[in-house]
Order: C-alpha cells, then sequence, then structure tokens
C-alpha cells in the first residue's frame, strides 16, 4: 500500500508506504505534545494511532498494528 507524499528529507515527490507516512506524522504531533508537556494531547495522539491502526488491520490484517503504533509514539523522528 503506497502512495506519492512529499519526501520528509529533500520535498521532493517520492514513494513512502501509507503507514510510515501517517506514523511519522503522529508521532512529531505525539513528541511535541510531550515536549510542551501536554499530556492529554498525548493521549489523544495516542488514540488517533490506535485508531488508524485499527483501519488499516481491517482492509490488511497482517498488518503489525503494535508495531504502528509504537512507531506513531515512539519511534525516531
Amino acid at each position: 500500500m503506497n502512495a506519492s507524499t512529499v519526501s520528509p528529507d529533500n520535498g521532493s515527490l517520492a514513494e513512502e508506504a501509507v503507514d510510515q507516512f501517517v506514523a511519522r506524522v503522529l508521532r512529531r504531533a505525539h513528541e511535541s505534545a510531550e515536549a510542551r508537556n501536554a499530556p492529554n494531547e498525548a493521549r489523544a495522539i495516542l488514540q488517533v494511532a490506535h485508531m488508524f491502526a485499527d483501519e488499516l488491520i481491517a482492509s490488511e490484517p497482517e498488518f503489525d498494528r503494535l508495531g504502528f503504533v509504537e512507531a506513531a509514539t515512539e519511534g525516531p523522528s
């Protein structure tokens, strides 16, 4: 499952899996909330990550749900 997106490194179009793109965006938002000491916002972002994971696993049963949620909240930037 791939989609054309803007590369985070150089702004050019590149192929990036949708789940990786979403996890990266959620991770940045989660890190920002944690840096601002905004636990309610961080929890809301975690809930959104779980909702995305639920949708992704519904369309792809072998999808790594736990890995996605971890990447969305704990992975490297």
